[in-house]
């Protein structure tokens, strides 16, 4: 295709195995090390002592008074200060990680490296380099590195997808999605920083992964092709960072998806919920608690360990939903041009 941005896609390294549908041993009970006890980690404790075949094992954060504070919580749990030590820890099965985007990365391969299946905050990964990283990690080690995408288990997609797998919706042929929501006075240094110094869509996983998972991408069909537009700057002259950043991608079978990103204007929150199918739409501003779909999203997680199922969103899926991020700014920064979109299963398929 001519005019299109191509990025490195990796060879797959001999002896390395995919993890597409990766089974591991079943779990009677899956032992949990949390990683940050912010406000993400903290209120991840309080729910993992409510589910079953779940125990919270470990607990790490730099600040001692935040220890305390989830010791309060889980009385049993061990506490490190270092997510080296924890994730060395013979009593982890899982590490779940709550930091900062910057070290999301660095935890989860340490994590993989000492044999620990790893659940990571949105955005897992913010760079290419990190996309692959994380899916080299989890074929070298065939751990489960999943992304904790708590919007898949919003129930108006829920019951679009399943509605989507009875055939009810014909096929999907367009999908939107995004991240519409004034920060305010909640901006944290390190996303400060991200929009001072870099464009694109920064936050893309509540939009993309719902998306993703309606059009069955890495498994029935590929996305091909990413181009994307920003506006100016106009709130937050701070900002390298447009106001709004609009990306479109297709996909190898011709469908579309379409995401939004806006953190400054004043507007409603809304994730921008839209399915088009051959035989019905669906149109959604999906009021779901973020708890509730937070307790949706870790119930699954311990289910599937604990029965040696596939996880519900896999390595693949979190380096798709992630690249979006570095592949917006190649397209803003090149003219708005296209971008070939990377093939993290590396299938063959193509």
């Amino acid at each position: 295709m001519p005019n299109i941005i191509k990025t490195t896609e990796p060879q797959r390294p001999d002896g390395q195995k995919p993890v597409l549908g990766l089974r591991t041993p079943p779990m009677e009970v899956v032992r949990v090390g949390f990683v940050g006890l912010g406000e993400r980690g903290m209120k991840a404790v309080r729910r993992f002592c409510e589910i079953s075949h779940a125990r919270v094992a470990a607990l790490c954060d730099v600040s001692a008074q935040r220890l305390g504070e989830a010791l309060a919580i889980a009385a049993d749990a061990r506490t490190f200060d270092s997510y080296e030590a924890l994730c060395k820890s013979d009593d982890v099965d899982l590490v779940y990680v709550c930091t900062d985007w910057a070290s999301h990365v660095p935890i989860a391969l340490d994590a993989m490296n000492n044999g620990k299946h790893v659940a990571i905050e949105v955005p897992a990964a913010t760079t290419l380099n990190d996309c692959w990283a994380l899916v080299d990690a989890a074929e070298r080690t065939q751990r489960h590195c999943t992304m904790l995408e708590n919007c898949c288990y919003a129930s108006c997609h829920l019951a679009t997808l399943a509605a989507t797998r009875r055939g009810r919706m014909g096929t999907i042929v367009h999908v939107e999605g995004g991240y519409i929501h004034p920060i305010g006075d909640r901006w944290t240094p390190w996303r400060t920083a991200a929009n001072q110094q870099q464009r694109g869509d920064l936050y893309p996983t509540h939009g993309m992964g719902p998306a993703c998972q309606l059009l069955g991408i890495h498994r029935t069909d590929w996305i091909e092709t990413l181009v994307s537009m920003d506006t100016e700057p106009f709130l937050r002259k701070d900002f390298r960072n447009g106001d709004h950043t609009t990306t479109l991608m297709r996909t190898r079978q011709g469908k579309t998806i379409l995401l939004q990103h806006n953190v400054v204007d004043p507007h409603e929150y809304t994730r921008r919920y839209h399915v088009v199918g051959t035989l019905d739409a669906v149109e959604s501003r999906d009021s779901t608690p973020h708890d509730q779909m937070s307790r949706r999203m870790d119930w699954r997680l311990v289910h599937c360990l604990h029965q040696g199922l596939p996880l519900d969103i896999d390595v693949y899926d979190l380096a798709e939903w992630c690249a979006v991020s570095e592949l917006s700014r190649l397209s803003i920064e090149n003219g708005y041009m296209p971008v070939a979109f990377p093939d993290f299963t590396r299938s063959k398929i193509w």
